[in-house]
């Protein structure tokens, strides 16, 4: 498939894709209420970390192998029983240290039922090899099953969830999904011939993607405390209610933040072939353009927010949620800011296998975080939260330009590297 075929059709089933949760979350919020619907997505949040941890960075450094190697079903075989056995061990490893929190840690007793339910989507990380079917660029696949476990996932919502009483109900469908849309992908891997053959793990080679995924990891475990742990913090702080607010605001600009994935996950395992053939001038062109669009539909975005935002609440989530408009005024920046992120550590940094540089990046954003957000969410609650990510986002993008701007600087042009075990120069 072309990638403007491929692009065209990750797009239509995003805008799918926005539709169901569209359909879903006004009826959480009214049905469940601020606080059942923080109690979630605390959850949700604290279940995150692990599943950073599960994919390790993998399904970035995997990905851009399996393009480099599409042609040798071998070395692709072999790239995912290995990957895949990494996951799992970590996945499991997770698993018991979880248990372990619920069962020692007092503040976390309330949580526990729901913390429980959300181990279906650490299974589901384990299972989705989207590095796979990304790097093959056999997305729209992909993509049309996750659709699809969603719309099936809604069935029981819609039927059983009547009150806030059924919160653990509601929690099961909007973690299942993962898990549902895993196992069959997994199995079409496997029939279709994506996957040829058992090909047996070494732990040197075990080692050799763990060594290069963990540069990935490190930055996405960073990442993690000016993301998904602030609403861990902001629950501590402010409570269920606060965290509610903070994350309607959130879930309203997360289509915005996603939309421009198809595109850029489209190009990636293009981009990332390019440079290794060392076609850097064709991979740089793909880049600007990018940018540009990016540019300009969050540009529109924040327009139509500071406009219509209050109608927007009523209409989704009902005048109980209207607190959460201050906060979805300075979210609405975020989108802009992570799409530029993206491209710029995607397309160039990733693509070109620069991965030393990410953990330093991340490491001085999640210090500038912790510097300035604590006193932000105790002064403002979910609206310092709110202010805080945007910052912290603003420094990470500063200094992935920054770095992009060395890069080119250093090199003209990049060799190929067509082991799937290669170090990056």
């Amino acid at each position: 498939m072309s990638a403007k075929k491929d692009a065209a059709a990750l797009y239509v089933i995003q805008i799918c894709n926005y539709v169901v949760p569209l359909l879903a979350l006004p009826y959480l919020t009214r049905t469940l209420g601020p606080d059942r619907l923080g109690q979630i997505g605390f959850a949700q949040a604290f279940i995150q970390f692990f599943i950073t941890v599960a994919d390790f960075g993998f399904d970035l450094t995997a990905a851009r192998k399996v393009s480099i190697n599409r042609d040798d079903p071998v070395e692709r075989s072999r790239l995912y029983w290995t990957v895949t056995l990494a996951k799992s061990t970590l996945a499991i490893a997770c698993a018991g240290l979880i248990g372990l929190l619920i069962a020692f840690v007092p503040a976390l007793r309330e949580d526990r039922a729901v913390i429980l339910i959300g181990l279906l989507s650490l299974a589901g990380t384990v299972l989705n090899p989207l590095w796979l079917y990304q790097g093959l660029e056999r997305m729209p696949k992909m993509a049309v099953v996750s659709l699809g476990s969603r719309v099936v996932c809604l069935v029981p919502l819609f039927l059983f969830v009547r009150s806030s009483d059924q919160y653990l109900i509601a929690a099961a469908t909007l973690f299942a999904p993962l898990l549902l849309s895993g196992l069959y992908l997994t199995a079409f891997a496997h029939r279709s011939g994506m996957v040829a053959s058992w090909q047996r793990v070494t732990w040197s080679g075990i080692r050799v993607q763990t060594a290069d995924a963990f540069q990935i990891f490190s930055g996405s475990a960073l990442t993690f405390l000016y993301t998904y742990a602030n609403t861990v913090v902001l629950k501590f702080v402010c409570g269920n209610v606060a965290v509610g607010y903070y994350v309607t605001a959130d879930k309203l600009i997360s289509p915005i933040r996603q939309l421009l994935w198809p595109l850029i996950q489209t190009m990636y395992p293009r981009v990332c072939k390019l440079y290794a053939e060392g076609r850097a001038l064709q991979a740089e062109e793909i880049f600007r353009k990018i940018t540009l669009v990016v540019v300009c539909f969050n540009a529109a975005a924040i327009v139509v927010v500071y406009l219509f935002g209050d109608r927007l609440i009523l209409l989704f989530f009902g005048a109980r949620f209207l607190p959460a408009l201050p906060v979805l005024k300075v979210l609405i920046f975020l989108p802009l800011v992570l799409a530029i992120a993206s491209v710029l550590m995607q397309l160039r940094l990733l693509a070109q296998g620069e991965l030393r540089s990410l953990k330093r990046i991340y490491g001085i954003g999640a210090a500038f975080h912790v510097a300035q957000s604590i006193w932000l969410v105790m002064s403002l609650g979910a609206l310092g939260t709110a202010i805080s990510v945007v910052l912290t986002e603003i420094v990470v993008t500063a200094l992935i330009w920054l770095e992009c701007r060395g890069v080119s600087q250093r090199h003209a042009l990049r060799k190929p590297a067509l082991g799937i075990g290669d170090e990056p120069a």
